[in-house]
């Protein structure tokens, strides 16, 4: 359908093959047609027989048949119309923010302006106890240390005076 996202499809779909215990690529191929609708089952017998041989060849043939079809018209609403919800970790909302930003291929956007956005749907008692951890104004960080304070508050890891390890990306 035109509002599923393929990746999360795909993904729930490995998740489903795992569950049943389904690891082999032959098992993966079985199960596949069970959790198609209408005009993709008619695709896939379109086919033939025989032409796909591997879960990775389904997947991309999948995807690169139905990624425009599934995609959203304006996927940077997804990012503009984020808030932070009353009961939403801090970690939650920067999660769902970066695949946002990686799903609307706002990636002309520089970092600056990310953060920004970013601090936008932050509720205002985050804000003051990033302040607070951040030993100051935050706006004043780099985004990926934003993006590192942010995360590391909302799990509880964050010990004022320590440098950890920075080792992560963003956008992937």
């Amino acid at each position: 359908m035109r509002n599923e996202d393929l990746q999360t499809f795909l993904f729930e779909l490995e998740v489903l093959c795992r569950t049943y215990d389904y690891l082999l690529d032959l098992q993966k191929l079985k199960l596949y047609p069970e959790t198609l609708k209408d005009g993709v089952i008619k695709w896939l017998m379109g086919l033939g027989t025989h032409t796909i041989k591997t879960w990775e060849e389904i997947k991309n043939v999948f995807f690169e048949n139905y990624r425009y079809h599934c995609m959203p018209h304006d996927l940077k609403y997804e990012v503009f119309k984020m808030m932070q919800k009353e009961d939403e970790s801090l970690e939650d909302l920067v999660e769902i923010f970066s695949y946002n930003i990686k799903i609307s291929k706002m990636y002309n956007l520089d970092d600056e302006t990310i953060k920004s956005l970013l601090l936008k749907y932050i509720r205002d008692e985050w804000i003051d106890l990033i302040n607070l951890i951040g030993k100051g104004d935050v706006s004043q960080l780099s985004f990926r240390e934003f993006f590192y304070l942010c995360k590391h508050i909302s799990r509880g890891k964050v010990r004022t005076g320590k440098k950890s390890e920075r080792s992560y990306d963003v956008q992937n």
